[in-house]
């Protein structure tokens, strides 16, 4: 792991607990890394900068790209990609590939981390999402526009109802009603995702489906037969349009004869340049995605052939009382075997999570009244303190309900971390580059606000802070792999400009 001098201002969020939260939970815990007498001289020289427009001041932390470990050789293949478009090889593209929970399915970190790496290295393009507009209650994409009409359903990866296979991005839309349609457009006014010279439906071809009508803009409609013969199973499938570069809409239509089952729709520019994938699942856990059919998510992972991987877990994990970090570990290692055999040329990012936290008392402490008719404060359970305590906003919280880290996090990113270096990956501690734990509760009430109320999920400006660190520690690999490498440096650009505060809802927030 190699220190650097760059920081960068990370705001983050809290994660709220329900009832049930164990007690020793509640106790602050250390940072992984420990602290070296720069980090000091790195918070200071973070804050005289100031944080960026749209940010409190009272929120800034230094975020160092030395949280970034990554052995020898853990991306060289990111890298080698990197380095041929900067070369200006024909074809030369470069994917990130983000498995991951509601962080990432929010796509407003991979949004910020499309537009930087585009803006330096090129756009190849939007890359893969849903198709069109699924019945989902949290399906959220940036840069791109999209839409449905007429019947749908949806199947979820993690739903117990949901039948398999939920496919790359963990989402399957199928339906039975002839006539309905899905639309996946270009989008004009975003900074990303403007432009397509490459359409392609991932679709799954069985024998009682149906028939796929598709047409590019006001071009008249194509014809595509989803069904299989009767001996033929089941399988994965995808559907190439060609179009010239520039914007362009897609529409499905269901053209009747049977079930139709879409994986997505991918767009790309045929174009040296880099794609970033937002494939995260609200709610689910790295267990999640080892556990669902690989025989398809395999097929379309090689097909979408990424230079790099990245598992963003961990969240979801500290809030789960059965946890088995024994089987977690077993399951980063059974997961990275599989991205490795279906994506051989890929390096692969273990990104661990951002800082939460929980209440002993969970929700009870929205509902406790502060002070009884005898006027003695009521603790949550119903039991009485002998003293009351004033109703004045700015009077301590009694600890039960004091917002902590929880000190299975700790635990989780230690689990992470060996897991990237048994299996020769590179791994971020987000938790450690924020400051480490015990730092979300006064991010929630700041102004502008920089995370949900929910203290998990984070507003625009601490997600997209989050990517510039993340951006900056792994372009600050690259260069000096690069110079490893004997070849000219290439300059460390500035992130594009920091995000307004927004109140737009992300998936999993209130």
């Amino acid at each position: 792991m190699r220190p650097t001098s760059l920081a960068f201002a990370l705001v983050c969020g809290l994660a709220g607990c329900g009832s049930g939260c164990h007690g020793e939970r509640r106790q602050p815990i250390d940072p992984p890394h420990p602290t070296r007498p720069d980090d000091a001289a790195v918070a200071v020289a973070a804050a005289d900068a100031g944080p960026g427009p749209g940010a409190p001041r009272d929120a800034a932390v230094a975020l160092a790209p030395r949280y970034l470990d990554a052995p020898a050789g853990s991306f060289d293949a990111l890298f080698t990609g990197l380095a041929a478009i900067e070369r200006g090889d024909p074809g030369a593209r470069v994917l990130w590939l983000f498995f991951g929970d509601s962080h990432t399915a929010g796509d407003s970190m991979t949004s910020r981390l499309r537009i930087t790496l585009q803006g330096k290295f090129g756009d190849a393009g939007r890359g893969l999402v849903a198709a069109g507009k699924p019945p989902s209650r949290y399906y959220y994409q940036r840069d791109v526009r999209y839409g449905a009409s007429g019947k749908w359903k949806v199947a979820v990866g993690g739903h117990k109802t949901d039948p398999e296979p939920y496919g790359l991005a963990g989402i399957r839309v199928y339906g039975d009603r002839k006539g309905a349609e899905l639309w996946v457009e270009t989008c004009s006014e975003c900074q990303a995702g403007t432009r397509v010279a490459q359409f392609e439906i991932l679709y799954y071809a069985a024998p009682d489906h149906g028939i796929l009508r598709y047409r590019v803009d006001d071009r008249p409609w194509q014809q595509l037969k989803t069904r299989t013969n009767a001996i033929e199973p089941p399988h994965p499938a995808r559907q190439v349009i060609p179009v010239a570069d520039g914007p362009h809409k897609l529409t499905l239509q269901h053209g009747g004869s049977g079930m139709l089952d879409l994986f997505g729709v991918v767009l790309e520019r045929m174009r040296p340049g880099v794609i970033v994938d937002s494939l995260g699942v609200v709610g689910r856990r790295l267990g999640s995605l080892r556990s669902w059919d690989w025989s398809v998510i395999g097929e379309q992972l090689a097909s979408r052939d990424p230079r790099l991987v990245v598992l963003q877990y961990g969240t979801n994990e500290a809030d789960d009382p059965d946890l088995d970090l024994e089987a977690m570990a077993r399951y980063f290692d059974e997961t990275i075997l599989r991205i490795h055999a279906a994506a051989p040329t890929a390096s692969v990012l273990v990104l661990g999570p951002p800082d939460m936290a929980m209440r002993e008392a969970g929700k009870q402490c929205d509902r406790m009244k502060p002070i009884d008719s005898r006027g003695a404060h009521r603790r949550p359970g119903g039991r009485v303190t002998a003293a009351p305590i004033p109703q004045d906003p700015a009077a301590p919280i009694i600890p039960e309900c004091e917002w902590h880290t929880p000190h299975v996090l700790a635990e989780i990113i230690s689990v992470q971390h060996a897991a990237a270096l048994r299996n020769r990956a590179a791994f971020f501690d987000t938790l450690a580059a924020m400051g480490g734990p015990e730092h979300m509760h006064q991010w929630v009430t700041a102004e502008p606000r920089v995370a949900y109320k929910d203290h998990v999920h984070l507003s625009d400006i601490g997600y997209q802070r989050w990517a510039d660190a993340l951006s900056a520690a792994v372009l600050a690999e690259y260069a000096t792999w690069r110079q490893r490498q004997s070849l000219p440096p290439t300059p460390l650009e500035p992130p594009p400009p920091p995000a307004q505060p927004s109140d737009a809802a992300l998936p999993g927030a209130p």
